[in-house]
Parts: C-alpha cells; sequence; structure tokens
C-alpha cells in the first residue's frame, strides 16, 4: 500500500509540473506580440525616413512580421533627440523599439554635441549603402560643376550657397570634400531634412544641395532639379545614368557613401534580434524591396546580419573619426 502511495503521489507531482509548464506556455507571448516602435530621428520626406517608411511598407504587405512597424518621426538636435528616445526606452519596451541608422548617429556624439554613444545600441541588421548627388533647380544659371567652381572662385568666399542637413551630416562631409580640393568656401546652410533642403533650392533661395538621390528623385525625374554630379566611383543607373562622378569631372576625392541600416536599445534579447534578422533578410530578397527602394532610389543593397552589422559599425565610427580629425572638428 506504501509502495503504491508512494507511486501515486508521484505520478501527481509529476502531472502538476506537467500541468504548470503547459499553462506558462500558454501564457508567454510570441514575438512579436504588438506593434513594434519605428523611430526616424528626422523630420519626414529625407533618407532616414524614405529608407523607414519603405521597409514598414515591405514588411506589412510580405507579412513578415506577426505586427507592424509602425513609423514614427522624433527630429531635433542632428538625430540626438530621436537617438536618445530609443536608448532611453524601458526593459519591456525594448525589443518594441527600433531606429534607422543614418551618418549623425557616428558623427554628433563624436563632435561632442551628443551623449548618446553608438555602443548604447544593439545593432539589429545593416541594409545599403546611400549616395550623394549635387542638384541645383532648373532655373539655375549653374549649368554644370565647372559652372559653379568658377564662380565660387571668382566671388568671395561663402558667397555661393549649399543648403544642406547640418554640420554633422554626410552631406556636409561631401561640401567639404568639395570645398578642399577645388579650393572654394561655400555657405553651407542646415534644414532639418533632405527635403527641405531640396525645396529650399527649388524656391530658389539657396544655390545648390548635396542629397540623397532618394530626396529628390521625384524631382529629377520631372527635371525640376538638375543633377550636376555623384559622389560615387561609378556612375549611377535610372535617372542619373547620364550624370557624371565628381571624379570624371577631375575630383577624385569626392567619393562617399552612407551606411543605412537598423538598430535597436541596448540589451535587445538575442533570440528577438534572430526572429528580426531573418524578417529583414527576407525583405532583402524581396522583389517590393528591390523595386520600390532599391532601385527607385538609387541604392546599393548590402545586407548584414547583426554581427556583420556591429564589425561595420565600427568601421565607419573609425572612418567618422579619421575624416573629422582631418576636418579639424575633432582632437
Amino acid at each position: 500500500m506504501k509502495s503504491a502511495r508512494v507511486r501515486f503521489l508521484a505520478l501527481a507531482m509529476v502531472a502538476a509540473l506537467l500541468a504548470t509548464t503547459f499553462l506558462a506556455g500558454c501564457g508567454s507571448k510570441p514575438y512579436p506580440s504588438k506593434a513594434i516602435e519605428f523611430v526616424v530621428p528626422f523630420n519626414p520626406g529625407g533618407g532616414s525616413d524614405l529608407l523607414a517608411r519603405a521597409i514598414a511598407s515591405v514588411f506589412d504587405a510580405e507579412k513578415l512580421l506577426k505586427q507592424p512597424l509602425t513609423v514614427m518621426n522624433k527630429a531635433g538636435g542632428s538625430g540626438a533627440v530621436g537617438y536618445a528616445y530609443i536608448r532611453d526606452k524601458q526593459k519591456a519596451d525594448v525589443p518594441y523599439t527600433l531606429g534607422t541608422v543614418s551618418s549623425s548617429w557616428w558623427t554628433t556624439p563624436l563632435l561632442g554635441k551628443s551623449d548618446v554613444k553608438t555602443d548604447s545600441f544593439t545593432p539589429i541588421v545593416g541594409l545599403a549603402y546611400d549616395t550623394y548627388v549635387l542638384l541645383v533647380n532648373d532655373k539655375s544659371k549653374y549649368k554644370s560643376l565647372k559652372d559653379i567652381i568658377d564662380a565660387a572662385k571668382k566671388a568671395p568666399p561663402k558667397t555661393l550657397s549649399v543648403a544642406g542637413t547640418g554640420a554633422t551630416s554626410d552631406d556636409r562631409v561631401v561640401t567639404y570634400l568639395l570645398e578642399k580640393e577645388a579650393g572654394v568656401t561655400f555657405n553651407y546652410i542646415p534644414f532639418n531634412s533632405g527635403a527641405e533642403a531640396v525645396t529650399d533650392v527649388m524656391g530658389g533661395h539657396t544655390d545648390m544641395t548635396i542629397a540623397n538621390p532618394g530626396e529628390a528623385m521625384a524631382q529629377i525625374e520631372a527635371k525640376k532639379m538638375i543633377p550636376l554630379a555623384v559622389a560615387t566611383d561609378v556612375r549611377l543607373g535610372g535617372a542619373l545614368k547620364d550624370t557624371p562622378t565628381f571624379k570624371e569631372l577631375g575630383y577624385g576625392t569626392v567619393i562617399f557613401k552612407q551606411l543605412r541600416g537598423v538598430l535597436g536599445p541596448k540589451d535587445f534579447p538575442p533570440e528577438d534580434v534572430k526572429i528580426l534578422e531573418t524578417a529583414f533578410q527576407k525583405m532583402s530578397q524581396s522583389s517590393k524591396w528591390t523595386k520600390d527602394y532599391v532601385e527607385k532610389n538609387l541604392i546599393t543593397p548590402a545586407f548584414m546580419d547583426s554581427k556583420t552589422f556591429a564589425t561595420a559599425v565600427k568601421q565607419m565610427n573609425d572612418l567618422y573619426t579619421t575624416v573629422f580629425k582631418a576636418l579639424g572638428q575633432i582632437k
């Protein structure tokens, strides 16, 4: 009898344990169990915003996750406001917050204008390299890069104006590279986004802008904005197939490309990173992504998983450090 009772109690304990495990499993929520906030640290219309909205659109169309990516713009401080918002997320919201990677993520803290460091985040995936194009409006008296440089050399420094997105932006770096090699100084005027910079040039308030192609593609195709040179080592395709590179025009150091990707707050659960890696890899292989973002915006695709992207992040940080030391903006 005693032996039977012992066996009964043992079986009862096993049954209780299995029941508890089952209920716990039923209570757990598969990731993601709610919408993911996708933060753009700039105003609508710029390169980072175009990237985020293209991603969200493909994720929705392809049903790559069980929950949507909800794009939110949080501009200010050359990206510092948005990145601080992502960094400071509470633990429960960490896996439900993503952000776009742009140059200011590296450059703003390097220049001492933000305490938001790159090691305060989790690199999720790398996606592409973006480039830059020098643009004037269709009524501009400057019909070529030569016209611009000749005019800048004849006029007092800072006579010709360039609309950009901030002193720590990649377009400012490209502007500097051109100034340095050509021996001229432009009047650089920062705006809150690439879209605002393009609009200002279209209105004739500034002479030119150096922008991501995607930020002005509609205006380029409508011939409202005229591309004069691209900052790549070879010509691009599409609407810019006839646009020469700065290198072709004699300015071989004016080559620059921006790394685009996605980040999350620090301590992002590794298992959730894996889920996102898989989803983003599927997206990068999607024809909709290729057609609606890569080809449309003349982007160079370059998918990287979290580990590979982390390495690229460090390499970019080293590059920006070198560039800004050369610019004399950091010691």
